[in-house]
């Protein structure tokens, strides 16, 4: 059926959704590997992490109960030696980096610049509390915490989330595969001279950019996708259904570009599937998909700007699906109101949860007492200028989760 007869509406692509084979393919892969793919099974923590008190500030492990007090230097310990068999007697006391376990005997941390230093002895003068300065055993994640949901896209702030805590391996599905088809006599493909490809636009030709830049958004937004192939042909139907017939054969989706419209150039038309042909949207009314044997087809217009509303609208939610993605990517710096006051002096970076409301995206921080990026349900971090925020500011975030609704229209 050609657009014209009636133009479906946006909420119609979720029946074809049923009609699309998921990727099912799953392997299991290294964690600073997984950056764009789809976890494919829930990850939990194998273990509490970290095992032994860690110390969050360059100092001296000491026992909290003998603060304040005079202690003997014996050694120090850096963050990456693994001193289990070091433990400290009454009085004694060893220097630490962050990120370094703390030797048996010591729960506390005195950072360097508190203390009096005299040769091998260090002056404590105040008393510090059971694990201050220190991240006590299990407090990034306990064993069995949730740190990547099934279906979520993996972030690089998951990977170095699931890295601090020593989860090296994660079950991930396969990218889904496509082929994309730019059609059109008049498309000219670089690289050409550049002189020679203006004189040609004011002849009439049309540099091919429009595949270009529907592969540029899936590269960019959708990396759990994989362009395999793009090629151009001219306007005649046979050349068209062969590039379709073979990616067809070798890929999970295809992707048409131009020829789209009700003219007698309509290769979606042409080539004969049934599916939904033409949306209530505007630019990009043209666009249209088909699913055969589980792999969907997609038509879109020549045109950049109606081809990229019908990727956003289109292609992408149905991409989604076939990937089994439930949570995607973030898509960078944006600007939220934040939900809770934030004090502090100093300027802070706090995780934060985003959810979009009547009046834009909202930022609810994330109260946490340690440096990873373990929370599962954190989308970014904000922003806090010097002296803090209140309830009601608008703060800088960088999203690193996708906040938008996963229905067919991508709201």
């Amino acid at each position: 059926m050609r657009y014209l007869a009636g133009l479906n509406p946006l909420a119609k692509v979720a029946e074809i959704l049923p009609l699309v084979k998921k990727i099912g393919d799953v392997k299991k892969i290294a964690t600073w590997d997984a950056v764009g793919y789809v976890a494919a099974r829930d990850v939990a923590a194998p273990h509490d992490y970290p095992p032994y008190p860690r110390a969050a500030y360059d100092g001296y492990a000491v026992s909290s109960e003998a603060t304040p007090g005079r202690f003997k230097v014996v050694g120090r310990v850096l963050v990456g030696q693994f001193r289990r068999d070091l433990s400290l007697k009454p009085g004694e006391t060893v220097y630490v980096t962050v990120g370094a376990f703390l030797p048996e005997g010591a729960d506390a941390v005195v950072p360097e610049e508190a203390v009096k230093r005299e040769g091998d002895y260090v002056e404590v003068e105040r008393r510090y509390e059971k694990y201050a300065n220190v991240d006590p055993p299990g407090s990034y994640v306990q064993r069995g915490a949730l740190l990547v949901k099934q279906g979520q896209v993996i972030t690089p702030f998951d990977v170095v989330g699931l890295l601090d805590v020593g989860v090296t391996t994660v079950p991930v599905y396969r990218k889904a595969t496509v082929g994309i088809v730019a059609t059109g006599d008049e498309l000219v493909v670089p690289p050409i001279d550049p002189e020679v490809a203006a004189e040609l636009v004011m002849r009439g030709k049309v540099i091919e950019s429009t595949a270009t830049l529907v592969e540029w958004y899936i590269r960019t937004f959708m990396p759990y996708v994989e362009v395999r192939e793009k090629v151009v042909t001219g306007d005649k139907h046979e050349e068209v259904r062969a590039a379709v017939d073979r990616f067809l054969a070798q890929y999970d989706a295809v992707i048409i570009t131009g020829g789209a419209g009700p003219s007698e150039i309509d290769h979606f038309y042409k080539l004969g599937y049934q599916g939904l042909r033409g949306f209530r949207m505007r630019p990009g009314r043209p666009t249209s998909v088909a699913v055969v044997e589980g792999k969907p087809i997609f038509g879109l217009s020549g045109y950049p700007i109606s081809a990229l509303h019908g990727v956003v609208r289109i292609v992408e939610p149905v991409l989604r699906h076939m990937a089994n993605v439930t949570r995607g990517m973030g898509q960078g710096w944006t600007y939220a109101t934040i939900t809770q006051d934030v004090r502090g002096e100093m300027a802070q970076i706090v995780r934060v949860r985003l959810e979009l409301g009547e009046g834009g995206l909202y930022a609810t921080p994330i109260k946490v007492h340690h440096h990873s990026f373990t929370e599962v349900d954190a989308c970014g971090v904000a922003l806090i200028p010097p002296g803090g925020v209140k309830k009601g500011d608008v703060v800088a975030v960088l999203a690193y989760r996708d906040v938008r609704r996963l229905g067919p229209t991508l709201g």
